[in-house]
């Protein structure tokens, strides 16, 4: 869970702050840290929330900490980018590309 300590250093919050909110104990966070054990999932449900970030995020399945909180954007692009034809699909990511470096 890399991404869960980068965080917490990046917004100062301690690994005791960060047990209080959870309800385990420091111990407990740091063996998280360092992937010596796994929360549960109420245990990462309140680290997330705590820390306002998705749980993907903490469990290193996304580099972006925001909860996405419309994912019926996300399914809709994806069921439209899915019947487009491969000259279509390229032509898509191309103009994404573009658009980021923007």
């Amino acid at each position: 869970m890399n991404n869960l300590k980068k965080y917490r250093e990046e917004k100062g919050i301690t690994q005791i702050r960060l047990s209080i909110e959870a309800g385990v104990s420091q111990e407990t966070i740091s063996a998280y840290e360092n992937g010596k054990a796994f929360p549960s999932a109420e245990t990462l449900i309140k680290m997330a929330d705590f820390l306002g970030v998705s749980i993907d995020f903490l469990l290193d399945r996304s580099d972006n900490p925001l909860v996405n909180t419309n994912k019926d954007i996300n399914s809709e692009m994806m069921d439209i980018y899915n019947k487009l034809d491969k000259v279509q699909k390229e032509d898509v990511l191309r103009y994404a590309k573009i658009r980021k470096e923007m």
